[in-house]
């Protein structure tokens, strides 16, 4: 699996890494801030210098970088010198001695978009004409989460990237479900098949994904999304009373997935945050007959899906709260098959001790109706699940005007409720109790300048 997504999936990093570069590059390096690697000559109204009592010195986009530094590092006492630029002269001044605007119209770096001003009635004006609060150094340094804005994995974030920011993610991931579930009933695979009158059932359910992802900010407000996603699905299940093993195997592309993201609320501190999401997927991957009856093996709908949610991200400290709530509606193919309706609620913890560090946990649920062929409910589909995950986010390379962070997570079946179907005494089910790992890399870099 992950020879597969080396090659396939790494190919659009590989080839930005290995972008032909000038002669003397290595010697003329393009200066890049410390925190999200963002060019500083990008940046000259708001890119910050700091010195260290060691000598080292150290160079910013903007405020809010410049401050999550401060903060990692122990705070100002660390630093022989930390300086801003003010907002109209470009000119650096001490950063104790400066007034900031936070959570104005204007954004010129990374969130939340601090202003630095070398007089205090400057920034005042400008509050009054772009929104925004004054605040001194302190309050600054207190408003500042250590890493910014978190990215969770399965709750998706309320907190938008700002206009002009391009991300670019590859992950690989393994699933396995090897229990039978007969509604709340976990059952040994080899069990069940055993049952009187039964003969056949599943053993065991393997998903290997590959996955592109990718984001861009089309406004301060307004961020799109894709997803596209490989599979390879396999299907071990008992036959003739559990004598015989068959697999049954499909692989290929998902349908491709496309969302919009838009915040109508936040405060002026960007510590709360409300947005709604709205999405499609196309019906890229394949539907194919011959699986109707086993639909958890099918790569597409082979329909168009429409979702809406809401979305919420609170920050307290270095804690963040995502949460949220999401209703899918799907089409019936041309096939006949309509597969059910999903509500989704969850919510995610994440704890940022550093600004290149983030390590969380995440809770979901997803309640879907039965599948539905030929206008009749397929008995075997729908229900409940729960999924608990750890995650955990490192920053772990600033390079090529971004940054490059690697995402692990784990998670677990935490609590199921599916539906099944008895003819006779012939029982269908579906596979449960599962687990899955998976590795991402993500690049992200602000590719439109204020």
């Amino acid at each position: 699996m992950f020879r597969r997504f080396l090659v396939f999936w790494m190919l659009p990093l590989v080839f930005l890494a290995a972008a032909p570069r000038p002669a003397g590059a290595a010697a003329t390096a393009r200066p890049a801030c410390r925190v999200c690697g963002m060019y500083i000559d990008q940046n000259q109204r708001t890119a910050g210098e700091l010195v260290l009592k060691d000598g080292t010195k150290l160079s910013t986009c903007g405020v809010a970088c410049l401050l999550r530094v401060v903060q990692d590092k122990g705070g100002p006492d660390a630093f022989t010198s930390i300086q801003v630029r003010d907002w109209e002269s470009g000119q650096l001044l001490d950063a104790d001695q400066a007034t900031y605007v936070i959570g104005s119209r204007i954004i010129p770096d990374m969130l939340p978009g601090l202003i630095a001003f070398k007089d205090q009635q400057a920034a005042k004006a400008f509050a009054e004409r772009e929104g925004g609060k004054l605040l001194d150094f302190t309050q600054a340094l207190n408003s500042i989460s250590p890493m910014g804005m978190t990215m969770p994995t399965r709750i998706t974030a309320a907190v938008l990237p700002p206009k002009g920011a391009l991300g670019v993610g590859v992950s690989a991931m393994r699933m396995e479900m090897d229990d039978v579930v007969e509604g709340t009933s976990e059952i040994e695979p080899e069990d069940f098949v055993r049952r009187p009158g039964q003969m056949m059932g599943p053993k065991k359910m393997v998903v290997d994904s590959e996955m592109l992802m990718a984001s861009y900010g089309l406004r301060d407000d307004l961020t799109a999304g894709l997803t596209a996603t490989n599979f390879h699905k396999k299907m071990e299940s008992y036959t003739t009373g559990g004598m015989a093993v068959q697999d049954t195997e499909n692989n290929g592309p998902g349908d491709l997935g496309l969302t919009l993201r838009y915040n109508f609320w936040r405060d002026t501190y960007f510590s709360r945050f409300v947005t709604l999401l709205g999405g499609v997927t196309l019906p890229t991957g394949d539907f194919d007959r011959d699986l109707i009856a086993s639909p958890s093996l099918q790569l597409g709908t082979g329909a168009f899906t429409f979702t809406g949610g809401l979305l919420s991200s609170f920050r307290e400290g270095p804690f963040w709260l995502h949460t949220l709530a999401s209703y899918t509606h799907k089409l019936e193919n041309s096939d006949d098959y309509r597969f059910g309706d999903e509500f989704r609620l969850g919510g995610a913890l994440h704890y940022t001790p550093t600004y290149n560090l983030m390590l969380g946990l995440e809770l979901d649920g997803v309640w879907q109706a039965k599948d539905e062929y030929l206008d009749q409910d397929v008995g075997k589909t729908g229900g409940f699940r729960s999924t608990l995950s750890a995650v955990a986010d490192w920053k772990f390379l600033t390079a090529l005007g971004g940054n490059f962070t690697l995402r692990p997570s784990a998670g677990m079946a935490l609590y199921e409720d599916l539906n099944h179907s008895t003819t006779g005494m012939v029982e269908g089910v579906q596979m449960g109790d599962g687990w899955f790992v998976s590795l991402g890399i993500n690049f992200q870099r602000r590719v439109v300048a204020y």
